[in-house]
């Protein structure tokens, strides 16, 4: 796994999975600190011409800074249902979101918000690579993530352990959010900006939610969508 970008491999030396740190002679005096700590660590450090950085970072913006080292580990879903066992428990289902930016920027906001994982699945998705540790700015290892095969049938075993399948969905027959208390344990499930929740997923939620567009706007984006849901529940719950 490659981390682009000084504060990706911040967060990726937090958490020990950096094993080599190239920086480029332009980012050298402004890194001190940075290098410092991958020493700290036993992190090999590397000053690297900017060219060789672009050539590793396949065109992707760096910032002179890029690590390299261990792949971000995903939790087995057996361990996510344990958490399922909290009144206070709140997960993040993602169905279809195939952008790595938006990928990256729901899992910002959910390390933000301390979600307890994010399911998805590991086919008509993003997967968890270098540019959504860039565009999550390298927190996406803060949240406990699970892949899954099959993402409906994972939804129907969290209902049977009790917890309430959330939606968020643009339709007439979602109600306004602002009214859901989000109390229990719930997972928000989130579908695609274009398609939105696919229909197998939508039958499932126990409730759908929509945001409303005072201003005329037909949609969000969708990692601005969970950003807003997902304080609105922290709100709710305080």
């Amino acid at each position: 796994m490659r981390f682009l970008g000084p504060n990706a491999c911040r967060e990726a030396l937090e958490r020990g999975q950096v094993q080599t740190l190239r920086i480029a002679p332009q980012a050298w005096g402004r890194t001190a600190e940075l290098r410092a700590a991958a020493r700290e660590r036993g992190v090999t450090v590397h000053q690297e011409p900017m060219e060789s950085l672009d050539r590793r970072a396949a065109g992707q913006r760096h910032q002179g800074v890029l690590g390299e080292g261990e792949e971000v580990r995903l939790l087995p879903f057996e361990a996510f249902e344990q958490r399922t066992f909290s009144p206070r428990f709140l997960g993040l289902a993602l169905d279809g979101i195939t952008d790595p930016h938006n990928f990256g920027a729901i899992l910002r906001s959910a390390a933000a918000a301390g979600v307890d994982g994010v399911i998805f699945p590991e086919r008509r998705s993003a997967q968890v690579n270098e540019t959504v540790m860039r565009a999550s700015a390298g927190t996406a290892g803060r949240v406990p993530l699970v892949r899954v095969v099959n993402l409906g049938r994972a939804l129907d075993e969290m209902k049977d352990l009790g917890v309430r399948l959330l939606g968020l969905d643009a339709g007439p027959e979602a109600a306004n959010y602002l009214e859901e208390d989000f109390q229990g344990p719930c997972m928000l499930v989130l579908g695609s900006e274009g398609e939105g929740l696919h229909a197998k997923i939508r039958e499932r939620c126990d409730r759908l939610l929509r945001i409303p567009m005072p201003g005329g706007t037909e949609s969000l984006n969708v990692s601005a969508a969970a950003a807003v849901i997902l304080f609105r529940a922290l709100a709710r719950r305080a």
